[in-house]
C-alpha cells in the first residue's frame, strides 16, 4: 500500500466511527457530516438524502429510555482512484419503544457504501443497509455492578461530552 492508499483507508474509517457516535450519542449534525450532500441513504423503512438521516434519527431515538451502541467490525475498502467501494460490518444495540416499555434489538449487518473524495475529503455518497442478524433483547435486567459506573447518555448527558472527543 502507498501512503496515500493507508491515509484513505484510515480517513474512511474514522467517518464510520464519526458516524456510530453520531448516532449514539444523539449528534444529528456529526451524522450528516459524514455524508456528501448529495448522497443517499437507503436506511430500511428511511431512504433519502444521507445528510437528512440524523434529523429524522435522533428526535426518534431521544423518545427511549435507552442508550444504544453501534460497533464497526470487519471493514473492506476497494480503492480505485477517487471512489472507494467499502463494505462494514456492524454489530448494534438499537434501542426502541415497544408498546409501553422500551427495549433493545440486537442487529448485525453491513453498510454497503460508495464513498468518494471530493475537495480532498472522504465521504459516503452512497449507502445500502443490509441486515443479517436480528433479535429482540426483551425480559433484560440491569447488571447489578452497572451502579458502579458512569451511565451513557446522549449529547452533552454524556460523560465523554466534558472530554472533547468526538468534536468535530
Amino acid at each position: 500500500m502507498t501512503l496515500d492508499e493507508i491515509s484513505a483507508h484510515l480517513e474512511i474509517q474514522q467517518v464510520l466511527y464519526r458516524y456510530c457516535r453520531g448516532v449514539d450519542r444523539g449528534d444529528a449534525e456529526m451524522i450528516a457530516g459524514v455524508y456528501h450532500p448529495d448522497a443517499i441513504d437507503n436506511h430500511g423503512a428511511w431512504k433519502g438524502r444521507g445528510i437528512d438521516f440524523g434529523a429524522y434519527l435522533v428526535p426518534a431515538m431521544d423518545k427511549v429510555p435507552l442508550i444504544g451502541q453501534h460497533h464497526i467490525t470487519n471493514i473492506l475498502i476497494e480503492l480505485s482512484g477517487e471512489h472507494a467501494d467499502v463494505e462494514s460490518y456492524f454489530v448494534a444495540f438499537h434501542p426502541e419503544n415497544a408498546g409501553d416499555t422500551a427495549r433493545l434489538a440486537l442487529v448485525g449487518g453491513r453498510y454497503l457504501d460508495r464513498f468518494e473524495l471530493r475537495n480532498g475529503v472522504w465521504l459516503i455518497a452512497d449507502r445500502v443497509v443490509v441486515l443479517d442478524v436480528t433479535r429482540v433483547l426483551d425480559h433484560m435486567n440491569d447488571w447489578p455492578g452497572a451502579a458502579y459506573f458512569p451511565a451513557g447518555g446522549r449529547r452533552e448527558r454524556d460523560p465523554s461530552a466534558a472530554t472533547g472527543v468526538g468534536a468535530a
